[in-house]
Parts: C-alpha cells; structure tokens; sequence
C-alpha cells in the first residue's frame, strides 16, 4: 500500500432538518511515492462513492487546504473556540472523575444525543469512539446521574483541546474548570463549540475567544441542500427571496451568489468571513473528525 483515503458515510440530525454527508480522513501517501497523483485518484474515487451512496456535501480537515482546493473543497462552516487558564477557573469545583467504560459509555452515549445538533451514532460505536488510545474522558455526577462529559485530546489529534463535550452548561463549567486547574495547571485548554450554541457559564470562563472553521467542505448535490437550507428558513421564519436573473439568493438583508458549488456551500454553511446570515447549524463533534 503506497496511499490511502478513509471515508465514512453518516446521517447528520438537527431538530429541524436530516441530511446524509461523508467525512473523509486518514489521507497519506509513503514518502517515496508522493508527487504522483495517487492522493488525488483516491479522493476522487471516494468522492464519486460518497455522491452515489447519496450524500449531500463531503467535509474533511487538513492545515494544507491548497492541495484540495483544485477538487473543489473550501474553507466552511463555523465554530467558535474557548480558550481557558487555570488562573481563571474557579476553586472548589466539586467532585470530577475519569470515565469508565462499564459504568458511563451508555450514559454519555445519551447525553450526546441531547445535542440539538450532531452526527448519529450507535451504542456501539460511541464505546469503540471511547476506546481511542491518549483520549481522556471526565465526567461529573448530580443527584446520582451523569451530568457532564467532555473529552481531552482524542488520539494523537487535537492536543489539550476539548473538542467533544455534552450535558448541563454549569456542570460542564465545573468539568472544565477542574481539568483546567488541578489536572492541566500549566497547559491552557481550548474547547471547540459550534457557533450557533450559547455556553454561557462556559464563555465567562474563557480568557481568550476566536472564529474558526469547521473545515474544508465540498458540495455533492446542491439541488437537495438548497432544498434542506430553504425548508429550515421556512421552519425558523427567516426571510429570503432567489433572484434568478442574477444567481443570487437574499436572506434577511444579506445578498449571497449561488453561481456555482462553491458559493453555495458559503452561503448554506457559512465561512470564516462570518458574515452573520442564518446558516445551517452544522457542526462535527471531535470523535466524528476522523
């Protein structure tokens, strides 16, 4: 094997729209046969894949975007990230404990799925995504249920960053706020959020604050995602008119062209210009970043 491309195909949920997308990772060719094409014969392979089983758009994350621009991905989405410090986490934070597998998986399989917004995942799954070696999982308890979760690292990727967490907000301030100042004292600790969330208790902490990117993305089918995009405005009251002559859709005050994939994955999406249309609330939880 001199190159190789994962590629997963899963059902993403939100309150008020379903759609099927594919993630793709693990994208690498040895050393000495780079430089000729393989990595790119093998995305377009999975990407044709990922369009017949019927996915709407790919996503993806890479820190060399160039090398995918020429497929058609670009940066997308939107997330929010938190920077904390142990100087700002307050004390006496009450009881917090590392997961256990025959105890927790199920409890935090379902505090996950309270997510307004998230990937589908089974049981099983959730407990082989917790078996990833250098992840560490804490958890809080309340009146005898588990109340928090968030996940630090996950593998060797995302390094003191808390890219999955779920359950109530001022238990997971607390969860948060434990790690940071009696287990992480010396390393600051970021938790990656969807923008569309209000974390509350969990911003307050913050010392430093930023807009990212969800990360790189490419449009399959953009008939059936402008159908899901204009059916969550109607669900949500938002307004917006498509002017045809001049390829551009209008939602709220804001003007957004749709003259090829490209735009339309900004408009639906959104992008790290963060202008401040309505998007999807689209987001990928650290164990689904494969």
């Amino acid at each position: 094997i001199v190159a190789h491309a994962a590629f997963l195909v899963r059902q993403y949920q939100h309150n008020d729209f379903r759609m099927k997308v594919g993630l793709i990772g693990s994208v690498v060719t040895a050393r000495d046969f780079r430089g000729r094409g393989y990595s790119g014969r093998l995305l377009r392979d999975a990407i044709a894949e990922l369009k017949r089983r019927g996915c709407v758009a790919v996503v993806l994350w890479s820190d060399n975007s160039d090398f995918y621009l020429p497929l058609g991905f670009r940066r997308g989405g939107r997330e929010t990230d938190y920077r904390f410090a142990a100087s700002s986490a307050p004390e006496n934070t009450g009881t917090v404990r590392e997961f256990e597998m025959h105890r927790d998986a199920s409890l935090l399989w379902r505090l996950y799925h309270k997510h307004p917004a998230k990937i589908d995942r089974a049981l099983e799954e959730q407990k082989e995504l917790c078996r990833i070696p250098l992840s560490r999982i804490f958890v809080t308890e309340k009146n005898n249920a588990l109340s928090s979760y968030l996940v630090i690292n996950k593998g060797s990727d995302f390094e003191d960053h808390i890219h999955e967490w779920g359950g109530d907000l001022y238990e997971l301030q607390r969860n948060i706020a434990h790690c940071q100042r009696y287990l992480f004292p010396d390393r600051n600790l970021t938790l990656i959020s969807p923008t569309f969330s209000d974390l509350g208790p969990v911003r307050q902490m913050a010392v430093e604050k930023w807009n990212g990117v969800l990360g790189l993305i490419k449009v399959l089918d953009r008939s059936q995602l402008m159908a899901i995009y204009y059916d969550f405005l109607r669900k949500n009251k938002i307004a917006y008119a498509w002017d045809r002559d001049k390829e551009f859709l209008k939602v709220e005050n804001h003007e957004l062209p749709l003259r090829n994939d490209v735009e339309c994955a900004a408009a639906v999406f959104g992008d790290e210009t963060h202008i401040s249309h309505p998007v999807l609330p689209f987001f990928i939880w650290g164990f689904d970043s494969i």
